[in-house]
């Protein structure tokens, strides 16, 4: 029997050594899929929990971007009303001079571009803060990563976010400046006595902004030149870190925010002023509440006309207070700049900060600098 069991093996071995072959190779085969398996889990896992530090670290960015943003915006808003001053005029105008037509001129000018310079400073604000504070959020982040290499120290970091200060100061020198030549310009097309719709006044804004658009100093076009200084204290990482900045601020998706943020802040200024419009309507929809406007008031607001003598207060009060609460009148058309409350700036800055746009270069920004 037992020969018989040998002779079998005998006769059969290539097939046994074939079969055990294959079931060799197919637990080893296995083997190498479980550990290649393993692998990929792991590093799947390894990616994820870096995806998740990214995601955790650019939103704490963000948050601090938004928050130097509301925080520097009461600054901007401040030297606006500072070098755009109207009070002295008004104060002027209320004793009923015999130059009160020369001041209402020079107030026409003052109080549109006020409002003009208040919605391109924020806008350039907002651009230039979130493209800084990224671009530093993604040198930090790989900091994280490579922490024995560090690039960026405190000190650095104090250089770097400190160029803001340019813009402050003569960046926006040079924007008050710019825009009030522009305006000048597009308003001597306008007399005091001009009748405008709500079209008309949404006209004279779309007016200043083509004018500044087509500008050779456009601050669309050339945001670098008000937002950053000529030069900085250049050690390596913060000269690469400028030019890098500077290069980013250069772009034409930053020229395209900021023609976004520009022409929403016109538009948020237009929807104020339909409210006015709507409260000058002498129809049945004067008895209205003043926060609503009905389908019979939207439907006339259209034909509905003020003086530019008359507009040029509001929109100073625009300028100077809070959207959305209606200012007082008097017989002068001068005392309803008084009423209002809270900051026009703050409105700005918030509805920028929600922009899609807005959002997405700073994402951009700091994926290209973390990786």
């Amino acid at each position: 029997m037992l020969a018989g069991i040998k002779n079998f093996f005998y006769r059969h071995r290539r097939k046994f050594i074939t079969t055990g072959a294959i079931l060799g190779g197919g637990v080893f085969l296995i083997k190498i899929i479980q550990y290649k398996l393993r692998q990929f889990q792991e590093q799947q896992a390894k990616e994820i929990a870096e995806r998740f530090k990214r995601m955790q670290h650019f939103e704490s960015t963000e948050r601090t971007c938004n928050q130097t943003i509301v925080g520097l915006s009461p600054t901007v808003s401040e030297k606006v009303q500072k070098e755009l001053n109207t009070s002295e005029i008004l104060e002027k105008l209320r004793s009923n001079p015999e130059n009160k037509l020369e001041l209402w001129e020079e107030l026409k000018v003052l109080a549109f571009a006020k409002i003009v310079t208040l919605v391109y400073a924020s806008s350039m604000l907002a651009v230039t803060l979130k493209t800084q504070i990224n671009l530093l959020g993604g040198y930090l982040y790989k900091d994280t990563v490579e922490p024995v290499d560090k690039q960026v120290s405190v000190d650095i970091q104090t250089a770097y976010l400190s160029m803001i200060q340019y813009f402050m100061a003569d960046g926006q020198d040079k924007l008050i400046k710019l825009i009030k030549n522009n305006v000048e310009i597009v308003m001597r097309r306008y007399s005091l006595k001009q009748q405008l719709t709500l079209a008309d006044a949404e006209t004279l804004f779309w007016s200043i902004q083509l004018a500044l658009n087509n500008d050779e100093l456009s601050p669309i076009k050339n945001i670098a030149k008000f937002a950053l200084p000529r030069e900085v204290n250049r050690s390596d990482i913060l000269s690469k870190m400028y030019d890098e900045t500077l290069d980013v601020l250069e772009n034409t998706e930053v020229a395209d925010v900021c023609l976004s943020n520009v022409s929403s802040g016109f538009s948020l200024i237009v929807d104020e002023l339909a409210e006015y419009y709507s409260e000058a309507d002498p129809g049945p929809s004067q008895e209205k509440s003043k926060s609503a406007l009905n389908v019979d008031s939207l439907s006339n607001i259209n034909e509905i006309k003020i003086s530019l003598a008359k507009l040029i207060p509001i929109v100073n009060g625009l300028s100077t207070h809070h959207l959305g609460h209606t200012a007082g009148s008097s017989s002068n058309g001068l005392n309803g700049m008084d009423n209002r409350n809270g900051d026009m700036m703050s409105s700005l800055v918030a509805r920028f900060m929600q922009s899609e746009k807005l959002k997405t270069l700073g994402t951009n920004v700091y994926e290209t600098f973390c990786l």
